[in-house]
C-alpha cells in the first residue's frame, strides 16, 4: 500500500476554517506544546469506522468520528462557543471545504456539558461529536489478477456464462 489516508492534512484544513470562521485556536486534545489563551478548542479523533459496502481495491469509503471541546473560563461562553462551531460544519464552507478534500459531514451531535468536579474549578467545557465520511485513495502495490483462463477460455468475462 502506498499510503494511508493523511489525517494531519485534513485537520490542518479543517483547523484553519475553524480559526478563519471563529478567530479561535483548535488543537489536538492531550497534545504537546503550551495551551492556548481563553477560550480555544481541542479535538480528539476517532479514525475510522469501516463501512460495509465498499470498493477496497483501489479506494475506501469509511466514517470517522471527531470529538470537538470548547474550553472557556465561563460557562455560558463555552456553550455558545460550541454552538458556534457545531453549526459550522452544517454551513456551505463547510461543504466547499469537503468537497475539496473528500470528505463529507454525516452527522453533528448536540453541544454538552463536559464539566467534572477537577476541571470545574479552571474552565467550564462543552463538547460535541462531527461524523464524517472520508474517502481513502490508496493504491495497493501489488497488482490484482485481470483476466483468469482454463483451457482456454476468459472466464474473466463472467456475463458469458449465466
Amino acid at each position: 500500500m502506498e499510503k494511508p489516508f493523511d489525517w494531519k492534512t485534513l485537520m490542518a484544513k479543517i483547523k484553519e476554517l475553524i480559526k478563519q470562521e471563529t478567530g479561535m485556536d483548535c488543537i489536538v486534545e492531550g497534545g504537546m506544546g503550551p495551551q492556548p489563551p481563553y477560550p480555544f478548542f481541542t479535538y480528539q479523533v476517532r479514525p475510522y469506522i469501516p463501512i460495509d459496502i465498499t470498493d477496497n481495491v483501489d479506494r475506501e469509503e469509511f466514517e470517522a468520528e471527531i470529538d470537538f471541546m470548547c474550553h472557556s473560563q465561563s460557562a455560558n461562553e463555552a456553550y455558545t462557543l460550541g454552538n458556534q462551531l457545531r453549526k459550522l460544519f452544517e454551513t456551505q464552507s463547510m461543504d466547499y471545504l469537503g468537497d475539496e478534500n473528500d470528505f463529507g459531514v454525516v452527522d453533528t451531535g448536540e453541544v454538552e456539558s463536559s464539566d467534572n468536579v477537577i476541571t470545574v474549578q479552571i474552565e467550564r467545557r462543552t463538547e460535541f461529536t462531527v461524523r464524517l465520511r472520508l474517502l481513502d485513495t490508496f493504491k495497493d502495490k501489488i497488482n490484482t489478477i485481470g483476466d483468469i483462463g482454463i483451457n482456454g477460455a476468459n472466464l474473466s468475462d463472467k456475463d458469458k456464462y449465466k
